[in-house]
């Protein structure tokens, strides 16, 4: 049985959408970059979109089979309907997390057909299905089978959402196309659909200085009000918990602006030296303050997005459990 209770997740929405900016500044390097942990660079061509070619005959099955058995819950209406409520807000990289609650404490008896969490993010406008997530804790060595056969596919986990000894583990199946491939903790894509900017070719991720301005352009595109009010307090992404944040923003500037639409016009034309050109300039109006919260929000979810194993490995401070924070 799962050790997971409403109680619990009403905890995790508030730890989640209430850090505050002071916190984030604190994942920012000292050496002015972020630490954050990068998901692998898949193959482009077989990887970075939907139906994932490269991945194994049974993954490609059992993802496409999961998506049409989840058709009739693509809106957040039907999900709340069938048992499913957003508790996390509009995270940055992977929208609003749906849980079900009854799911969610079934423990590690994981079903690959019957997912615990859905993943909505507003993309043109609409508040979309974008992907589905697995979780369960355990200790954090856990034994427990993937649902996926692909080497791409690993749990990542939260010590803070669980008791001493236990982490929550996760695991992201993505519908739509991701930035890092299938099972990406982070999916850099999702700020850009959400501000309504092509994505980059996703062959760029293959050069690292390239993939760093994707993913420093994708969190900079992050409305303000996504994660934080200025004075740390949670800021929702709608009055419903659902996608959608850029409604609650202020417009930007005719300068930025058109730095955003030329952004969008390189990508469209698939042209990667304009695009360069393009984020190197919006980055270089970014404010001091808007860098470090990018830097820092980066530096937050990446490690968020790692297994214990690798911030042991990183020399990463794994963070407080569940039951040290309700100390």
């Amino acid at each position: 049985m799962s050790h997971f209770s409403p109680l619990i997740y009403a905890a995790i929405a508030i730890t989640v959408t209430s850090i505050s900016n002071t916190a984030l500044a604190q994942a920012h390097g000292a050496d002015g970059h972020s630490h954050a942990h990068s998901d692998v660079t898949v193959d482009c061509t077989n990887l970075a979109t939907p139906p994932w070619n490269g991945l194994p005959d049974t993954d490609r099955r059992q993802m496409a089979s999961l998506q049409q058995d989840l058709a009739d819950l693509s809106t957040p209406e039907a999900a709340k309907a069938a048992g499913f409520f957003p508790v996390f807000g509009d995270i940055p990289g992977m929208g609003v997390h749906y849980v079900n609650l009854t799911r969610a404490q079934r423990g590690k008896d994981l079903d690959v057909d019957v997912p615990d969490q859905l993943l909505f993010a507003s993309i043109d406008g609409q508040d979309q299905l974008v992907g589905a997530a697995y979780s369960f804790t355990d200790v954090p060595d856990t034994d427990v089978p993937l649902p996926f056969a692909s080497d791409l596919a690993s749990w990542h986990d939260h010590p803070q959402f669980a008791r001493d000894g236990e982490t929550l583990h996760m695991l992201h199946v993505w519908f739509v196309p991701s930035s890092n491939g299938p099972f990406a903790g982070l999916n850099f894509w999702l700020p850009y659909q959400t501000a309504g900017i092509e994505i980059p070719n996703p062959c760029w991720m293959a050069k690292e200085d390239d993939a760093e301005r994707i993913r420093n352009v994708s969190f900079a595109l992050v409305p303000l009000q996504t994660w934080a009010e200025p004075d740390g307090t949670a800021g929702a992404s709608s009055t419903d918990g659902a996608a959608g944040a850029s409604n609650y923003s202020q417009a930007p500037s005719v300068d930025r602006t058109e730095m955003l639409s030329a952004l969008d016009s390189a990508a469209r034309a698939d042209d990667r030296e304009a695009w360069i050109l393009a984020a190197d300039n919006f980055i270089a109006d970014l404010s001091e303050a808007e860098l470090t919260r990018v830097q820092s929000l980066l530096g937050v979810l990446g490690t968020n997005q790692m297994s214990s194993a690798e911030r042991d490995a990183a020399g990463i401070e794994q963070p407080g459990s569940m039951s040290r924070h309700n100390q």
